[in-house]
């Protein structure tokens, strides 16, 4: 049995209400760009940063290329 595409809506669209709770209430460092920045390294600088910036560029170019390559 296949997977029912429609229930992708119910992960994105919960990722979408966190996100825009987190954008409207102004504060610094809760959303997700935000977080990501930080987990890499990458605001503020740590010394991790070239490995963390690129662990996350290889995941999204892993990502990208599961998605679309199957």
């Amino acid at each position: 049995m296949d997977f029912p595409l429609w229930l992708w809506a119910i992960p994105a669209a919960s990722f979408g209400v966190l996100e825009a709770l987190a954008i409207a209430n102004k504060r610094q460092g809760d959303t997700a760009s935000e977080l990501l920045r930080l987990a890499a390294g990458a605001k503020p600088a740590r010394p991790w940063r070239p490995l963390g910036v690129a662990a996350i560029a290889g995941f999204c170019a892993w990502l990208a290329h599961h998605l679309i390559g199957g």
